[in-house]
């Protein structure tokens, strides 16, 4: 079993390698099989409905620095080349009317799980449980110039435009929710636009 202090990108390399994956992960969702194009063994498929209908994880409103799915229909989605109706984000800055968050649904997810090793730099601390989160804003993205697959995932949101109760993600799943293949996106496939997001680092 992978420890926390492992990096992500190890946890899917070996995963890939050994067809092996935590219990956390295979309970939450064939994103293996997603990945690596298998269809061995036994998963359990994980939709954005099934997703939201996990009570116990629901939250009305975000945190900086939390993970979090919901579902979003953008304000202008028809001048939008494409856009994901079920993001998987860290909210970073806070407005009187929505966020700035990092969507990690518009990268890979060989690229989701590097940018996530950079990231946990800014972890506050390194328990990775329902007290963790990243302290980080979008200056401090901007002065480090290594963690350039952050550019793609900064997207703005409006809070009149969530369609749903936020799913909290604590520290401890976050390794299952990045990449669960529950990206949703509307004018574009994910490998439209996981091309364009490589054409920006």
């Amino acid at each position: 079993m992978a420890t926390v202090e492992e990096s992500y990108l190890d946890k899917l390399k070996n995963a890939i390698k050994t067809n092996s994956v935590t219990a956390r992960a295979r309970a939450a969702g064939d994103w293996f099989r997603s990945i690596v194009n298998r269809t061995k063994g036994q998963f359990s498929s994980e939709t954005p409905q099934s997703i939201l209908s996990k009570q116990e994880s629901t939250v009305t409103s975000s945190v900086l620095g939390k993970m979090y799915f919901y579902s979003y229909d953008p304000k202008w989605k028809d001048v939008l080349p494409w856009y994901d109706t079920f993001p998987l984000v860290f909210p970073i800055e806070k407005y009187t009317d929505g966020f700035l968050g990092l969507n990690f649904h518009y990268l890979a997810p060989k690229h989701r799980a590097i940018l996530m090793d950079q990231l946990k730099a800014f972890a506050n601390n390194k328990k990775y449980d329902e007290t963790t989160k990243l302290k980080l804003t979008y200056n401090m993205l901007k002065g480090f110039t290594k963690i350039k697959r952050a550019k793609p995932t900064v997207h703005r949101y409006l809070t009149s435009n969530v369609r749903s109760k936020y799913v909290l993600v604590n520290a401890d799943e976050w390794e299952v929710a990045l990449f669960l293949p529950v990206e949703r996106f509307k004018k574009a496939s994910k490998k439209q636009v996981w091309a364009h997001s490589g054409g920006m680092f």
